[in-house]
């Protein structure tokens, strides 16, 4: 096992050091959702300077956003581990929706605050910031990709027609689960709804893209 340097100066003090501050924050997103991650608190759980927080994560969202890349992550892991069966693209795209789903029901807490950083707008004005938490996301772990990789497998490559409608169908999920936080759909209304988008979408725009 490699050593990890206290200092923080070697590159597995910095994944241990990220680590812990990603759990500190899904821990206290469990608890109460968006309102309740507060990053002098995730430091204080993390065992960090509130300084070195800031380092690693400029803002609250940049924190979850760096969450939510872990657990698209491990969605992926899922996604090769356990290939959708279903015979059609649609129908396998719409499982990966599914599953994500389920993962948010399953952690209601979580799911407050990764949909509420996804969707409040920055200020007017403010341009992107180009820092980076010390470990990135894959891009290939966004919800559009890895439909892609259960509708068509690797070696597929995705046309441009094929990527409008995944993005659709990602933002139709981010908007259906906005909803059932709100308690305006029950989970099974949204599972149908992203299935019945699936099923009409996905194969005219995939055919029109060729």
């Amino acid at each position: 096992m490699t050593r990890v340097n206290r200092h923080g100066r070697t590159p597995e003090a910095r994944a241990f050091r990220v680590e812990r501050v990603l759990e500190a924050g899904m821990a206290l997103a469990t608890r109460g959702g968006y309102e309740a991650v507060q990053m002098r608190e995730v430091a204080r759980i993390a065992g960090v300077a509130l300084s070195t927080l800031y380092r690693y994560y400029p803002s609250k969202d940049a924190l979850l956003s760096a969450a939510i890349q872990v657990q698209l992550g491990e969605l992926r892991k899922d996604i090769l581990q356990r290939p959708p069966r279903q015979r059609t693209p649609e129908g396998r795209a719409a499982e990966v929706l599914h599953r994500a789903f389920r993962a948010m029901q399953y952690n209601r807490g979580f799911a407050h605050a990764a949909l509420s950083a996804y969707h409040i707008p920055k200020p007017l004005g403010e341009q992107p910031d180009d820092g980076s938490p010390l470990i990135s996301g894959d891009d290939s772990a966004a919800l559009a990709d890895l439909m892609a990789l259960a509708a068509w497998g690797p070696e597929h490559r995705t046309t441009p027609a094929e990527y409008r409608v995944l993005h659709m169908l990602e933002s139709l999920w981010s908007s259906s689960v906005v909803a059932w936080l709100n308690g305006r759909m029950t989970p099974e209304y949204v599972e149908d709804r992203l299935k019945f988008a699936a099923k009409r979408l996905l194969p005219v725009e995939a055919a029109a893209g060729r």
